[in-house]
């Protein structure tokens, strides 16, 4: 199992316009948007992501989809693990239909079990098993 390392900003350029500084010790904050979630990708039979589900996310790419002329979008699954990072994973039709009945804030653990021949023989279908914390 891989992920995909976040991109870098180059915060030292803007050095001069956003100084690093504390806030005052009497300021209080709320978190309203987090920051974006590392990719999780299967890629060895036996891989295990074990985390916290949080729902799914919609994402509308920048790319635009030559058949239909529309914007490109797909969902995916987030997570948060044990070290409190926040960690996605693709949807497919297997997760599609088992996070149905999954609640938020439920530990999973996602095992890569198998490949699954397609009829067309393109890439293969991922299967999964999926356990829930009781």
């Amino acid at each position: 199992m891989t992920a995909k390392p976040k991109q870098e900003t180059a915060f030292e350029a803007y050095k001069d316009v956003m100084p690093n500084e504390p806030a005052p010790a009497d300021w209080d904050f709320e978190t309203v948007a987090d920051e974006s979630p590392t990719t999780v990708i299967f890629d060895t039979i036996g891989d295990v992501f074990l985390g916290l589900y949080k729902g799914t996310e919609h994402i509308v790419t920048g790319k635009i989809d030559a058949e239909t002329g529309k914007p490109e979008e797909f969902d995916r699954f987030v997570f948060k693990g044990r070290n409190g990072e926040l960690y996605s994973i693709n949807q497919s039709y297997k997760l599609d239909a088992t996070f149905e009945d999954i609640k938020p804030e439920t530990w999973v653990r996602i095992t890569y079990v198998k490949d699954i021949p397609t009829a067309r023989k393109l890439s293969p279908l991922k299967d999964f098993k999926v356990d829930v914390r009781k």
